[in-house]
């Protein structure tokens, strides 16, 4: 037997062994031991079985002299055998993508829910979907959000990867109008609540913060500050046109007041000094007496 075959799997000696000698037998007593038996008549490759790299050349070391029809036979039997690993080897980098590809998945489910979110904060999971923070020059969507504290027309927002001393952000959001919905007037009982009494108020936006929509929540409150606003600025306007209602008032008596005491009498000796600096015309400027009337 040749010296590769000894170190070949067991499939590769029998696949190497029926090559050379299955059709046929051998006269051990007439042939060396490196010598290939003849090939029979009518020999086909088509049942070749698979042969590894180190068994071909092995065979081949040990028989200088391989007739035609088993050099087929080896060869055939090397490239089945680089198809059947080159499809293994397929097979198997397809399985270990699948593989890491789950286990991407499963890591990443695992890093969004590693943690709760931090105290008073809430997943995003799309309510505020366009919110998106700026971190080393790359657009980082909001992980957690919760309503501001101070301003109930914003949101809150962490990354969950914020440096020591970032964040929290804030972003401004607005009620999301409904995909196919025609917008109606908003009936008497909800704009009653928008802009009555505190206690009224309060419940609606509670209501709407249960439903957790934030824009809702935003907008209500948006439109509440705003209606106030404009109350104060309509009353500050009345008190406004009071004051001028009552200057112009003062200023018809006391005129009055003055014709009736004869006021331009008492001091007529100023008459003829006015009418004189009326009728002079004014003193040039320095620019004017330099010729520059512009």
């Amino acid at each position: 037997m040749p010296f590769g075959l000894y170190h070949a799997p067991h499939w590769e000696r029998e696949s190497i062994c029926a090559a050379l000698m299955s059709s046929y037998s051998v006269n051990l007593s007439n042939e060396s031991p490196n010598s290939m038996p003849p090939s029979p008549a009518g020999a086909s490759v088509a049942n070749v079985s698979p042969l590894s790299p180190r068994t071909v050349l092995a065979t081949l070391d040990g028989h200088p002299d391989i007739p035609t029809a088993q050099l087929r036979q080896l060869v055939h039997g090397l490239v089945l055998t680089l198809q059947t690993r080159a499809s293994q080897h397929a097979s198997q980098v397809a399985g270990l993508k699948s593989t890491i590809a789950e286990l991407e998945d499963r890591v990443t489910t695992f890093i969004e829910h590693d943690t709760d979110p931090p105290e008073g904060y809430q997943y995003n999971n799309d309510l505020v979907p366009d919110f998106n923070i700026i971190q080393d020059g790359n657009a980082v969507h909001a992980r957690y959000i919760c309503l501001h504290d101070r301003d109930p027309t914003k949101v809150w927002g962490l990354t969950s990867s914020e440096k020591p001393g970032e964040g929290p952000f804030s972003k401004s959001v607005y009620a999301v109008p409904v995909v196919g919905l025609v917008p109606t007037t908003l009936p008497s009982w909800f704009h009653t609540m928008l802009i009555g009494r505190t206690a009224c108020f309060e419940k609606l936006r509670n209501a709407a913060a249960k439903a957790n929509n934030l824009g809702i929540i935003a907008d209500i409150s948006r439109y509440r500050q705003d209606h106030d606003a404009l109350h104060q600025l309509i009353l500050e306007q009345d008190m406004l046109t009071a004051e001028l209602d009552l200057v112009c008032e003062r200023l018809g008596l006391t005129c009055g007041r003055l014709e009736s005491a004869n006021a331009p009498n008492v001091v007529g000796q100023l008459k003829w000094e006015e009418e004189r600096r009326i009728e002079q015309p004014l003193p040039f400027t320095p620019k004017q007496r330099q010729g520059c009337f512009v």
